[in-house]
């Protein structure tokens, strides 16, 4: 709704255009009346108004005046003249305070309409724009401060994100994720900002001037009900809300933790908050864990093995336990650190960094196609094209596609295809998803594609590549 204050003053004259806005134009909400220039400033400091029709000849303040006055406070209400006085001069003085519309009365009703119309227009895009601007600010401050761990303040936090009574940190699938995403954040319900797009993970805060409960269920309902109207369903670990902004941290792990119990489970249960009472026996898995984290790294995926060691310490994990997880990573990477002498989890987690910048390191001198072939592991779900492949690792489409065939003994779409088919044949064997979410899952769109590309390659259809599965 676009909130009008209307100044005019003769009182007919402010009957009539009340009369006419809730005739012919609904999407105005006409927020007050004034009579004067004077009672138009002070309404406009008491209230948010988005457009002011302004009568330029009224006794006391004239109308040039009252917009000087309102635009000091108010820089991003628009106006438009309303006037019986067809002169240049008032229109030039209109212009020079940025009236970009002059109705000379009585204006003509199409006329009216078109001006008011386009005025909206560009209030919508402005506000459009300074609210792109304030998420990308937040974002950034997010990525910063509650991902990479950098300190801050209440006080900080509390500029970017007022009226924030409680809020919380999800972790949603890349694949499917960011339609999820853009649901959430045309949700009435709460605020929603996405912080970091990289890896496995897409990660979104959301906050809430409700308490922890409330936002709670409000989450919950806004996720079921996105999940219900699309086509893909992606794994989704919800945090659970924190009401003291300071232990958002908290939440980013318990977010990535839920993320990967689900995952474990096959991804029956699509989302839903950490649950304290799984028990993920990391504990007696510690070989388990560190090979899952090499393969994070091999495949390019540093922040999901960044999670991996996170979860294991929010589930409790003993200083002892984390250092023997840091001597199996070391082992591995055979690395010449100093384990035995760290004494508190800050020294454990940069020791992790450290092991990770040392594989890092060494890996900048892998083969190309390999580097390549990681790529299209990690991001086979998605949209990927043999440009962006070719460009990933700096080499030109047309050498690139010879260099790929000649080391693997496949075509680019033939490498794509294969790694999607055996993340199908895993989700039917290890979920109960239906075809149609495993198509998408799989970084496909059409089920009926993916079931005759299958049974060309397999050479059975899924259903009855499943059968087997659900027999044992």
């Amino acid at each position: 709704m676009l909130n009008v204050l209307i100044v005019d003053d003769e009182k007919i004259e402010r009957m009539a255009m009340r009369k006419f806005l809730t005739e012919w134009l609904p999407e105005c909400h006409i927020t007050g009346e004034a009579g004067n220039g004077k009672k138009a400033v002070e309404f406009a400091r008491s209230e948010p108004i988005d457009l002011v029709l302004m009568d330029i000849q009224m006794p006391g303040m004239d109308g040039l005046t009252a917009i000087k006055q309102i635009k000091a406070s108010s820089p991003h209400t628009k106006f438009i003249m309303l006037t019986a006085y067809d002169t240049f001069d008032y229109a030039k003085q209109a212009m020079q305070e940025g009236v970009k519309q002059y109705l000379v009365k009585p204006a003509d009703k199409d006329e009216t309409i078109a001006a008011i119309r386009t005025v909206a227009a560009e209030i919508q895009q402005e506000a459009s724009q300074r609210q792109a601007a304030t998420v990308n600010q937040q974002s950034k401050w997010l990525e910063a401060h509650v991902i990479n761990g950098q300190s801050y303040t209440f006080t900080e936090f509390q500029q970017l994100f007022q009226e924030c009574e409680a809020c919380l940190v999800i972790a949603v699938q890349r694949a499917g994720g960011g339609q999820l995403l853009n649901d959430l954040q045309q949700s009435a319900l709460f605020q929603a900002v996405p912080i970091h797009m990289g890896g496995e993970l897409l990660t979104c805060f959301i906050y809430s001037h409700q308490g922890p409960g409330q936002l709670k269920a409000d989450v919950l309902q806004a996720i079921r009900t996105a999940m219900t109207s699309r086509q893909s369903s992606p794994v989704v670990g919800i945090g659970h809300p924190v009401s003291n902004p300071l232990q958002l941290q908290k939440s980013v792990a318990e977010a990535k933790l839920s993320y990967y119990q689900r995952k474990k489970d096959g991804g029956v249960v699509r989302y839903g908050f950490y649950n304290t009472e799984v028990q993920s026996n990391l504990l007696i898995n510690l070989p388990e864990l560190a090979d899952d984290m090499m393969l994070a790294l091999e495949e390019g995926r540093r922040e999901d093995a960044l999670a991996l060691f996170d979860a294991f310490e929010l589930e409790g994990a003993a200083l002892s336990h984390v250092k023997e997880l840091l001597i199996l990573l070391k082992s591995r990477l055979r690395a010449d650190l100093s384990i035995l002498t760290i004494s508190t989890a800050a020294e454990c987690r940069q020791c992790c960094e450290h092991l990770f910048d040392v594989y890092e390191a060494r890996t900048q001198t892998v083969n190309d196609i390999e580097r390549a072939k990681r790529y299209i592991k990690t991001h086979f779900c998605e949209h990927i094209t043999l440009e962006q492949t070719a460009a990933y690792v700096d080499l030109s489409p047309t050498y690139f596609t010879k260099r790929f065939k000649d080391e693997t003994g496949l075509t680019f779409k033939e490498y794509v295809t294969t790694c999607r088919l055996d993340k199908i044949k895993k989700l039917l064997k290890d979920s109960s998803l239906s075809l149609k979410e495993i198509t998408y899952q799989a970084g496909y769109t059409d089920p009926n594609y993916v079931s005759r590309v299958f049974k060309k390659m397999v050479g059975c259809s899924p259903k009855e590549y499943r059968k087997p599965a659900v027999k044992k």
